[in-house]
């Protein structure tokens, strides 16, 4: 019933327009490049990866409190509050990048094709550290400041993963046979980064 309740507030409280921005321009994206062609496979894989850290810096902006001061006083608990922050900001995340592989796939010539599961765990990987690194940097700034600072801390996660090439590089291409080893890799790493966002999102003491 609490969470229920807590839903409007919270959907009303929420800093929507990165998240809008980003998802409307992944789509659109996916629509326009090349237009009147088939899209190109390679590049349909570089934008959804790119769509996905976009999308996960923009899904940071909705975990962050701009009435920190006056909400810590609320009955409500903090980890509750944060968790559905995060709920809302992963899934319309989590939707629109979805909606931008739906239409980058439609576009893809006959004998083209994405490895879409693989691609998917990737970008709700990059969605959760978002959230992650905005939930930390929420702990110690406030407001957009915190945003910004969880967005600095995942494009510089995202960068140090593009540098440490190898066998088992995290952003290998789908022709290449340790595919399907990397991305168990990708669904490992989920677990460990959900453990941290729930404790990050624990009470102020």
């Amino acid at each position: 019933m609490l969470v229920i309740q807590l839903i409007k507030p919270i959907v009303r409280a929420i800093d929507w327009i990165p998240l809008a921005a980003t998802g409307t321009l992944a789509v659109v994206m996916a629509w326009l490049i090349d237009a009147g062609s088939p899209l190109n496979t390679g590049t349909a894989l570089t934008l959804l990866r790119m769509m996905g850290v976009m999308l996960g810096a923009a899904a940071g902006f909705a975990v962050i409190d701009e009435m920190t001061a006056s909400t810590a006083a609320t009955p409500v608990p903090r980890w509750l509050r944060q968790w559905l922050r995060c709920g809302f900001g992963g899934l319309t995340a989590g939707l629109s990048w979805a909606v931008a592989c739906a239409v980058a796939s439609a576009r893809l010539p006959e004998n083209g094709g994405l490895r879409v599961a693989g691609m998917a765990v990737e970008a709700a990987v990059c969605i959760t550290v978002g959230l992650l690194a905005a939930s930390v940097a929420g702990r110690v700034h406030q407001g957009r400041a915190a945003a910004l600072a969880g967005t600095g801390g995942l494009l510089v996660i995202v960068s140090v993963s593009l540098v440490l090439r190898g066998p088992y590089w995290p952003w290998l291409y789908p022709q290449e046979e340790n595919w399907e080893i990397v991305h168990w890799g990708w669904s490992a790493v989920l677990p460990p980064v959900l453990t941290a966002l729930g404790w990050v999102s624990r009470d102020r003491r």
